[in-house]
C-alpha cells in the first residue's frame, strides 16, 4: 500500500524504494509527457484523452507498486508507516500542480479576452476620417465583439472595461454629430439606436439614451435645409416627417411648424419681385411639403394644414402676378399654375 501511495504522485517515487529503476523511468517519462504537452497553459487546458491516459498510467502505477511492495523490502524507510505517511504529503504534488495549471490556465483565458478586447478597440478607432457608410460593417464587427465578452465572460477584466469602451464607440459612430454635419450624423445615430439590440443594455448605462436627441436635433437641422429647394434638396425635408413621428414630444419637434410658417412667408416675400415665378415655384413645394408632414404631426397637423392653404393661396396670387405682368420680347413666360 505504501508503494502504492508514493506511486500516485506521478514521480515514481515508490519504485525508487524499491530500486525498480526502469519502473521510475516510466513514471518520469508520463510525468514529463504530460507537461511537456501541457505547458504553456492555454485557455482551452489540456485534451480530456491525454489526461485520462495519464490517470490510468498513475492508477497502473499505484497498482502495481502496491503487488511489488508486498514481495520485496523497501530501502527506506524502515517503517511502512512512515512510507505511508511520506506517500500522503507527496499526493501534494500533482494537487498542487493542479492547482497552480488551473490559475495559468485562468490567465491565459483573461489575455485571449483582453486580446480580443484589443482587437475590437482597433476596429473601431481605425475609423477615424471613413464616412458611416464604408465603416459600418467594422463597427457591427467591434459591437458584436463587445457584446461576446460583456454576455459571454462577464466576470472577466475584459468585460468589466467594455463600459468604458462603449462611451468611446458611440462618440466614434456619432463624430459627424459633433462637427454638426447633421445630414450625415443621421444615418450613424440612427443605427446606434439600434445596439442595445446587441448588447445587454446594463452594459450601456445612460448611453442607451446618447443618441435620441442627437438625432432629433440633426433631423431637425437636415430638414429644415430642405424647406422649399428643388428635387435635388427636396429629400432633406422628408426627415422631418421622421422627427414628428419618432420624437413627437421634442422640444425640436415643436419647431418644425414654425420652421415651415416662416420659410412660406419668406417665399411669399418674394412675390412682390419683377420675377415672381421662382417664388411660386417655392411655394408649391413649401405646400407639398406641409400636407406631408401634417399627417406625421398629429396633435400639431391642423396648423401645418392651415400653412399648406397658406401657400396655396399664395401660389395663386403668384400665378396671376405672372400672367399679366408687362413682358417683353426676352421675357420669361407667365408662372404656370
Amino acid at each position: 500500500m505504501a508503494v502504492g501511495l508514493l506511486n500516485l504522485s506521478g514521480l515514481g517515487v515508490g519504485y525508487a524504494l524499491l530500486r525498480v529503476w526502469w519502473a521510475v523511468a516510466v513514471c518520469w517519462a508520463a510525468t514529463a509527457g504530460l507537461l511537456l504537452l501541457a505547458l504553456p497553459a492555454e485557455p482551452d487546458g489540456v485534451a480530456g484523452g491525454l489526461v485520462a491516459g495519464y490517470l490510468v498510467v498513475l492508477a497502473a502505477a499505484a497498482a502495481h507498486g502496491a503487488f511489488l511492495g508486498l514481495r520485496r523490502p523497501l530501502a527506506w524507510p524502515p517503517r511502512a508507516a512512515v512510507a505511508v505517511l511520506l506517500g500522503l504529503v507527496l499526493l501534494a504534488a500533482p494537487g498542487g500542480g493542479y492547482l497552480a495549471y488551473d490559475s495559468a490556465r485562468y490567465e491565459a483565458t483573461e489575455e485571449m479576452l483582453l486580446d480580443r478586447l484589443a482587437e475590437a478597440d482597433e476596429l473601431v478607432s481605425d475609423q477615424v476620417g471613413r464616412t458611416f457608410d464604408d465603416a459600418e460593417a467594422d463597427y457591427r464587427r467591434a459591437l458584436e465583439g463587445y457584446a461576446a465578452l460583456a454576455d459571454d465572460h462577464p466576470g472577466s477584466r475584459a468585460a468589466k472595461r467594455v463600459p468604458e469602451r462603449m462611451r468611446t464607440y458611440y462618440e466614434s459612430v456619432g463624430v459627424t454629430y459633433g462637427r454638426k454635419e447633421y445630414c450625415a450624423a443621421i444615418e450613424p445615430l440612427t443605427f446606434l439606436r439600434t445596439v442595445p439590440k446587441t448588447i445587454d443594455e446594463r452594459h450601456l448605462g445612460k448611453l442607451r439614451g446618447w443618441p435620441d436627441d442627437r438625432l432629433a436635433t440633426s433631423l431637425y437641422e437636415c430638414g429644415v435645409s430642405g424647406l422649399g429647394q428643388p428635387s435635388a434638396a427636396e429629400g432633406k425635408a422628408e426627415h422631418l416627417g421622421a422627427l414628428l413621428t419618432d420624437f413627437p414630444d421634442s422640444a425640436v419637434a415643436a419647431k418644425v411648424e414654425p420652421a415651415v410658417s416662416a420659410a412660406i412667408s419668406r417665399a411669399a416675400g418674394g412675390l412682390k419681385d419683377g420675377e415672381p415665378c421662382a417664388s411660386v415655384t417655392t411655394l408649391r413645394t413649401l405646400g407639398g411639403q406641409a400636407s406631408t408632414l401634417a399627417k406625421a404631426a398629429g396633435a400639431g397637423s391642423a396648423a401645418l394644414t392651415r400653412d399648406a392653404g397658406t401657400a396655396s393661396g399664395h401660389v395663386r396670387t403668384g400665378t396671376r402676378a405672372g400672367s399679366t405682368s408687362t413682358r417683353t420680347a426676352s421675357s420669361p413666360p407667365p408662372c404656370r399654375p
